[in-house]
């Protein structure tokens, strides 16, 4: 029974290792060296620089071996994320004492023929640089017989600081250096050998900076210099602070446009499932598909039949959108956080929210297509009714074309009145762009009459084509 649970285990482990080398491969483009350092049967200690959350994900993703890492009992408790970490053989550790309990776990893991990846360092870097290595780890490997791997990940602070929340796009790079043998560690005192483990690792990050084409980190300089040695601040403090702001600014600038390559990723793979979900159920077609814009921010305002709009509407384009839902989703658990991932704007309803005015005009001016519906809900019959004032304005503001689009057929599939959908077939047709100079021509809610007698006309013949009898609209309907 206990060979078949640790078979399940080991092979959640391997199964889980496809989808992370993905991801560091998508995410961080890594470029491995030395792996062949790592034996290939028993146990051995993987230590290594802690450059961020990411590093256990890092120093694992090329080594065809199961690995078990040592993890703060603190993150065992976290629903779901704790179960995952005991199925990953991991060892919760209580940090800043003596923690026995671990200590035989982790030796117990290592004579078992896993390798054990731990960071001497105790916690993540500040900077970048390797700090010193904390005593005990050559006690560990004396105790379990095993070889000790020092490993090396450079780049990963520079993709997720101590300081961020999330992680950034960037370049990683991992190397493995000579087993250092139990022999070698047995002659060699406890202090002593953290003292030699710093100066290694050091020196393979020095020595894999070069490599890499980066400038190794200074270890000689002490963190304070003294007065005498600072440099003379006459007519200094106007230059030194603008290349400090320049500085300051150009990192936030490729933090922004990393994050944005993020969000565009995680965009085109939610825009991959809800294509294959659309065609299955719905068979969406598309018609004057190259009438929205291929470049720069435009506005796409639309009928609304039903919740699947949003998907209907921009699954057929090949560039990225962002959309207006109201506020209350996104206080549902899960949900809201992942309608927040896919570019949703929050919008409070029948309130001037001048809050999401400003996100719109953002979106719009770094050249997203906005999705709308200005009839401000779903229709009840099927009919578009009339427009509600304040989009033109927004075009204007924003001077970016607006895209009139139509839905037909999702009404049929998820009418307002009932609680799921079912299968059809949908249609979406786009009309010509408005410029901005020709909504500006008009005013607020002469432009709203404007806007849907187009929508309706458009309504009208994709009926038509598609073979549906068109609606009737009186000239007093609303």
């Amino acid at each position: 029974m206990i060979k078949s649970f640790i078979f399940i285990k080991d092979m959640w482990y391997f199964i889980c290792g496809w989808p992370i080398r993905f991801f560091c491969v998508m995410f961080f483009r890594m470029r491995f060296y030395g792996v062949t350092n790592v034996p290939k049967r028993g146990g051995f200690l993987l230590l290594g620089n802690h450059q961020s959350f990411i590093d256990p994900l890092l120093v694992v993703a090329p080594i065809n071996r199961v690995c078990a890492f040592a993890i703060r009992n603190n993150l065992y408790r976290a629903p779901v994320f704790g179960w995952l970490l005991l199925m990953y053989s991991s060892v919760p550790i209580k940090r800043g004492q003596a923690d026995l309990t671990a200590i035989k776990g982790c030796i117990e893991k290592l004579k078992a023929g896993y390798g054990l990846v731990l960071y001497p360092e105790g916690t993540r870097t500040n900077d970048g640089k390797i700090g010193k290595i904390k005593p005990g780890f050559g006690l560990l490997a004396r105790k379990a017989n095993v070889p000790i791997i020092p490993v090396i990940v450079d780049g990963a602070f520079e993709c997720w600081p101590k300081h961020n929340i999330m992680f950034s796009l960037g370049r990683v790079f991992v190397q493995y250096g000579k087993p250092i043998q139990p022999e070698e560690i047995i002659s060699i005192g406890d202090r002593e050998f953290a003292k030699y483990l710093t100066k290694v690792l050091r020196n393979m990050q020095s020595e894999l900076r070069l490599k890499v084409g980066r400038e190794p980190f200074d270890y000689q300089n002490k963190p304070s210099e003294k007065p005498d040695d600072l440099p003379k601040q006459e007519n200094s403090a106007v230059p030194v602070s603008i290349g400090a702001s320049n500085a300051a600014f150009q990192k936030s600038q490729i933090t922004k446009r990393i994050k944005k390559d993020i969000n565009y990723i995680w965009y085109c793979l939610w825009r991959v499932a809800c294509r294959a979900f659309c065609r299955v159920l719905f068979n969406p077609k598309a018609y004057n598909l190259e009438r929205v814009p291929e470049k720069g921010g435009f506005l796409l305002l639309s009928n609304h039949q039903s919740f699947l709009d949003p998907m209907l509407n921009a699954n057929p384009f090949k560039r990225q959108c962002c959309f207006a839902a109201r506020d209350t989703l996104f206080k549902v658990p899960v949900f809201g956080r992942l309608v927040h991932t896919v570019n949703a704007i929050p919008i409070k309803r029948d309130q001037a929210d001048l809050t999401a005015m400003k996100m719109f005009l953002e979106k719009l001016k770094d050249g997203y297509g906005l999705v709308l519906y200005p009839e401000g809900t779903r229709t009840t019959n099927g009919k578009i009714a009339e427009i509600k004032p304040g989009f033109g304005l927004l075009a204007r503001k924003a001077n970016v074309p607006i895209v009139p689009s139509v839905i037909d057929g999702a009404f049929e599939c998820w009418p307002k009145h009932k609680k799921w959908f079912s299968s059809g077939k949908v249609y979406v047709t786009y009309g010509q762009p408005i410029p901005a100079e020709k909504v500006a021509e008009l005013g607020d809610r002469e432009f709203a009459k404007y806007l849907t007698k187009i929508l309706r006309d458009m309504q009208t013949e994709l009926r038509l084509k598609v073979g549906k009898k068109p609606y009737e609209y009186q000239e007093n309907e609303k």
